[in-house]
């Protein structure tokens, strides 16, 4: 299924009714401003989140082509106010304005396809709903398989580590250098090749343009957004409403019955959007601002809707939300004096909506051992719905038994069982012989073996 948000924009549904279409650019820069006309919106149930394919004529300033090349309109001098010049528009001379950057540079002027449907589909789309509760989730049953071959180690130590079920909100937190990218990226390859018929969207928040040429290159079957740049010097106002768009056409995707896949990179660079759009710079500001719900409203837009709803039938696909975190160790006394840097407290405000974690080792990391995923820090809630029936106590009982405070060796162990293996079955088996060897190497130089079962390790 192609959206194409980048060239067809979301709908949006501004205070006091007006009905436009945000485009957003391709690496980030000033998003394009499309008018919709009310006749059309309202003939069509426009609501914001909708994806719409239509054909648009230029305007300037709120005037058609047709209106320029009228004689009897008059076209007063104006004052560009983003530039702070004279704008072009005169009595005299070719009209060529400059828009400003909000201002409407095209007006949709018909509609041939709204969300990937034919117009007779559409008529019988769902309305769109402002929030979905929680009667409506269940708990996410249908896994991924995020591995795509034997070679793909990220996607096999994830499945391994935390399984990842449709509808789960999910978080790969860890130091800069770390992976977290990387790893994001081979999670969604393995999405789109566990469920083809999912809708993959990725949101970039304030990228380089190399780094969205990379998520382009790595997963070209994704939809890329960017929110501003990091040159473009777009305000946080613009940043957020990007992201905000992105969010409900996620949402609206669900209610028309489709699996929906949201990478964000990164949750932290939305905090910062919301902390920045708020002005609340400090931690004792960012402790009581509204930025705060906001990001957890995020958390809370993840489910799974195949159950029925307080009235009664399905209400649709699953919305799985997966995002990056920076994070590294809080000074105490930094903390106790209230001076941390507020993106370290992002991870604290997220930990109780995730269903889904992944944590990189910064300890891996400075060893260049990739990917540097810490089996023992990794969670996934409800993970026995997910896994293997014949394969799930192996697989919780072998995992249980690596090292806990030792993520080098059990990295090293679980590396060694994959180049020796090809599927779960026989890697199982491998990591079973590493660890019981290395439990003998252990009892042999005088050390007990530790967290030999999966109960030990709880």
């Amino acid at each position: 299924m192609a959206l194409d948000i980048g060239k067809n924009g979301i709908v949006q549904r501004q205070e006091g009714g007006a009905v436009t279409i945000v485009r957003p650019h391709r690496n980030g820069g000033p998003a394009v401003e499309i008018e919709v006309p009310e006749k059309l919106a309202d003939e069509y149930r426009l609501a914001t989140g909708d994806i719409v394919q239509g054909a648009t004529e230029p305007t300037f300033f709120g005037l058609t082509q047709t209106d320029l090349d009228d004689d009897d309109v008059e076209l007063e001098p104006g004052w560009d106010t983003q530039w702070d010049e004279p704008s072009a528009l005169s009595r005299e001379g070719p009209v060529t304005p400059v828009p400003k950057r909000r201002d409407p540079t095209e007006r949709l002027v018909a509609i041939s396809r709204i969300n990937d449907l034919d117009l007779s589909e559409a008529e019988d789309r769902p309305f769109a709903r402002s929030k979905r509760s929680n009667s409506e989730r269940v708990p996410p049953d249908q896994p991924f398989t995020l591995a795509t071959g034997p070679d793909d180690y990220t996607g096999r130590m994830l499945d391994f580590a935390a399984p990842l079920g449709a509808g789960m909100f999910g978080i790969v937190y860890g130091a800069h250098g770390a992976g977290l990218s990387r790893t994001l990226q081979a999670t969604l390859k393995g999405i789109v090749a566990s469920m083809p018929d999912v809708v993959p969207l990725v949101l970039l928040l304030r990228p380089r343009a190399e780094e969205a040429t990379e998520w382009r290159r790595r997963v070209p079957e994704a939809e890329i957004v960017a929110a501003s740049s990091e040159f473009d010097g777009g305000a946080a106002e613009d940043t957020v409403r990007i992201c905000s768009l992105v969010l409900e056409t996620a949402q609206r995707q669900t209610e028309l019955g489709r699996d929906v896949a949201l990478i964000v990179d990164s949750l932290t660079a939305l905090w910062a959007a919301l902390l920045e759009f708020e002005e609340a710079d400090a931690q004792h500001e960012a402790d009581t601002s509204t930025a705060r719900v906001q990001i957890r409203e995020w958390a809370a837009r993840a489910g799974c809707f195949h159950g029925s709803g307080p009235l009664g039938g399905g209400l649709g696909g699953t919305l799985t939300i997966l995002g990056s975190v920076w994070h590294q160790g809080i000074d105490i006394e930094a903390e106790e004096e209230r001076d941390t840097h507020p993106h370290l407290r992002l991870l604290e405000h997220l930990l109780p909506e995730a269903s889904w974690l992944v944590a990189l080792s910064e300890q891996l990391m400075q060893r260049r051992l990739f990917p540097a995923i810490d089996i023992k820090r990794c969670l996934s809630n409800g993970e026995d719905r997910l896994l293997p029936k014949d394969l799930t106590e192996e697989i919780l009982t072998v995992r249980g038994s690596l090292p806990r405070k030792d993520p080098v060796a059990a990295h090293l162990r679980t590396m060694e069982a994959f180049d020796r293996s090809k599927d779960t079955r026989s890697f199982l088996e491998k990591l079973k012989t590493i660890n019981q060897r290395a439990d003998e190497k252990e009892a042999e130089e005088g050390e007990a073996p530790r967290y030999k079962t999966w109960p030990e390790m709880l």
